[in-house]
């Protein structure tokens, strides 16, 4: 039995346990009350999100549709056109904003905005391109390289050869794997992202890389024996991969490290602190980033010693260096590439990287939806048929020249379905200072993001207000209620004048390219790839549809992409045809 003063020593304990637990529990109170969100006043927003530190993560993460749906549907279930919502712990709120009346006009027209933040954390691993760049005199330098690139002339001289040439291969690789797999169906993620990496590297490479990835890969599975195919459980095909140059294995997995930073949701420590150790402590990136610094740097001497003899410019980095020497002229100073600066190696790179990963992602859109829908391809192939009438009667495929130049409105229709319902990526805003928004006001520095997906307002304010024109969508007059369909001829438009169908890009909002005088540069290559992509496939195969619900899905990841998760083909060929 304990002794009278054991019971006196341990009652004299239990208040100092009491006043412990109690400096510890407000403790721990006080600061997770300082990590709770804390709201801009007089915005509306989801009040049990205010409820958890993370905010309104938790319900981002159980969405299966990614943060593009997720924005808007969050809209619509706040019922209001502008919100704030709170991603994470001492992350301060985000403005979202439909795209609706005069928002993308003030977001993305006016000095109000900027570059935001949330692109230049993700982008170290690239540091003088300007993708990354807040709009100033260093901006206007790096883009003013690239004036020339999207030209008619530089496109149809460059681009069009560079294009068509790289789809060719692919379908020659798909011909080829499609028999190997003997009906089965196939992945196409890799096989689009090498076409991807080809175009992108012939564009701005030229003869000074000649290496193919898409013919690298043809040779490999020309010599493929069976039992080397990995086969899933729903019969699915993947084929192993070949080797690929060194400088393009550098942009693969360069490029998907940068993706991964770029996920809003899965990047558990800050993002510009991951950057800066892949790009500056971890020793494999180390050894890509130090490769394409050489690469690179080799070529761009080559472009000056060409621009220096005078010769015309053959490829994308020979038009930014002839433009950097003007420049440079104009502006009385010794061009950047006397000293093969840093800049604009990392521009170039940053290009490269940007170029093919995007684009790709939109590929298997493209080919995913046309698959699914039965309807469109008679439509498709019946256009290019009647318009590319001479390459039809001869049985061969049609050349570049011929798909460059002809009015595909059809095609391009099904294209820009795809990309207004899987837009590539958002593209957030900074204020630069107070401002109003839609009647509210939005503080200096806080993060707008201007949402096209998903929400269900009125979007009348944004169809084409050409009188010439009427839309042909049978839900014209309601068709903010069925904007989540998959219907091409919502942009088509007819000329009473002249009866002549029309694509009508104007028809509904669309933001996958960006807007104003931050959008996409590479908007005319990237709409050319798709277009030539779509227009030779379909040319040449039939697209089926999936068998099993689990490789049609449409999960997908955001990251500087909206990207599928699973993307597969079953084809069957319309028949041989002599090339052009």
């Amino acid at each position: 039995m304990p002794s009278l003063s054991a019971l006196l020593t341990e009652q004299n304990h239990v208040p100092t346990i009491l006043i412990a637990a109690t400096i510890i529990t407000l403790f721990v109170y006080t600061l997770y009350s300082k990590l709770l969100p804390k709201p801009i006043p007089g915005i509306p927003f989801d009040k049990n999100a205010t409820k958890t530190i993370l905010g309104d993560v938790l319900t981002l993460q159980d969405d299966p549709d990614g943060l593009a749906l997720w924005c808007g549907k969050h809209l619509d279930r706040l019922g209001t056109p502008l919100c704030q919502v709170f991603m994470g712990p001492l992350a301060k709120p985000m403005v979202l904003v439909a795209d609706i009346g005069d928002a993308r006009d003030i977001v993305f027209g006016t000095s109000a905005f900027d570059r935001s933040d949330y692109i230049v954390d993700r982008f170290p691993l690239f540091r003088g391109f300007h993708f990354r760049m807040k709009t100033g005199d260093d901006w206007r330098l790096s883009r003013g390289w690239m004036k020339d690139l999207m030209t008619a002339q530089f496109l149809n001289s460059v681009g069009v050869s560079s294009v068509y040439d790289s789809v060719k291969k692919l379908v020659n690789l798909w011909e080829l794997e499609n028999r190997v797999a003997d009906g089965r169906p196939f992945s196409m993620v890799a096989d689009l992202r090498s076409l991807a990496l080809d175009v992108i590297s012939a564009f701005y490479l030229g003869g000074d890389f000649q290496d193919s990835t898409l013919g690298r890969q043809i040779d490999f599975v020309g010599k493929l024996s069976s039992d080397k195919l990995v086969v899933g459980t729903h019969n699915e095909v993947t084929f192993p991969r070949a080797p690929v140059h060194e400088f393009t294995q550098g942009m693969i997995v360069v490029g998907d490290r940068l993706a991964a930073i770029y996920d809003a949701v899965n990047t558990k420590l800050p993002p510009g602190l991951v950057s800066r150790w892949f790009r500056y402590i971890a020793p494999s990136f180390g050894k890509f980033f130090a490769a394409k610094d050489t690469f690179i740097g080799e070529r761009l001497n080559r472009a000056f010693a060409r621009s220096r003899r005078g010769e015309a410019a053959r490829s994308g980095i020979d038009h930014m260096v002839f433009r950097e020497e003007k420049a440079a002229a104009k502006a009385d100073r010794m061009p950047l590439l006397g000293n093969l600066k840093q800049v604009m190696t990392d521009e170039v790179y940053g290009n490269l990287i940007a170029g093919q990963h995007t684009t790709s992602a939109a590929l298997v859109w493209i080919l995913k939806f046309v698959s699914e829908h039965p309807a469109v391809q008679p439509k498709l192939h019946e256009e290019l048929q009647t318009v590319l009438a001479a390459a039809a009667h001869d049985n061969r495929f049609p050349t570049g020249a011929e798909l460059a130049a002809a009015k595909l409105p059809y095609l391009e229709a099904v294209i820009e379905e795809t990309m207004r319902l899987r837009a590539s990526f958002l593209m957030p805003r900074d204020a630069v200072r107070d401002t109003d928004l839609m009647g509210y006001r939005i503080p200096k520095g806080t993060i707008v993001v201007l949402v096209s997906q998903g929400h269900h307002f009125d979007l009348s304010s944004s169809n084409s207000s050409n009188t010439k024109k009427r839309r042909q969508y049978p839900g014209a007059a309601n068709a903010s209620k069925d904007l989540d369909e998959f219907d091409p001829e919502r942009w088509l438009a007819r000329n009473d004048a002249t009866g002549e169908v029309v694509f009508d890009g104007s028809s509904y909002p669309q933001m996958a390219f960006g807007v104003g005088l931050r959008a996409c540069w590479g908007r005319k290559l990237a709409q050319m790839e798709m277009k030539m992509m779509l227009a030779m496939v379909a040319w040449k195969f039939e697209l089926l549809p999936m068998m099993d619900a689990d490789l049609a899905s449409h999960e997908a990841t955001y990251d500087i992409s909206y990207r599928a998760k699973k993307g597969f083909l079953r084809l069957r060929s319309r028949g041989q045809f002599s090339a052009a």
